[in-house]
C-alpha cells in the first residue's frame, strides 16, 4: 500500500494562480475583488503554501507578496462607493 504522507497535493486546477515552469505559482493580480472572492484566493494560497517543499517556501512566498488581494477588495469596495453602493453589514 502507497504512503500518501509525504506526497504535496496543490491545486489542480487553481483559480487565482499560474503554474511556473519552475513549479512555483504565480498569483494572477485581479484589479476588483469582492470579499468572497479574496477569501477563495486567501484558501487556495494556503493550499499552495501547505503543498510548498520547505526549501522552496521563502521562494513561493514571495512570488505571493506581490500582489495583495485585500488591496483590490478596497478598489472595489471604492467603487461600490462611488455609485452609491452599499454593503449590508
Amino acid at each position: 500500500m502507497k504512503s500518501h504522507t509525504s506526497e504535496s497535493i496543490v491545486p489542480a486546477n487553481p483559480r487565482f494562480h499560474l503554474r511556473q515552469a519552475d513549479g512555483l505559482f504565480r498569483p494572477i493580480p485581479f484589479v476588483f475583488v469582492s470579499e468572497s472572492m479574496c477569501q477563495d484566493i486567501e484558501r487556495e494560497r494556503r493550499t499552495i503554501l501547505d503543498a510548498t517543499r520547505p526549501e522552496r517556501l521563502a521562494q513561493q512566498q514571495k512570488l505571493l507578496d506581490r500582489y495583495d488581494p485585500r488591496i483590490s477588495v478596497h478598489a472595489f469596495d471604492d467603487i461600490l462607493r462611488l455609485f452609491g453602493v452599499t454593503k449590508p453589514l
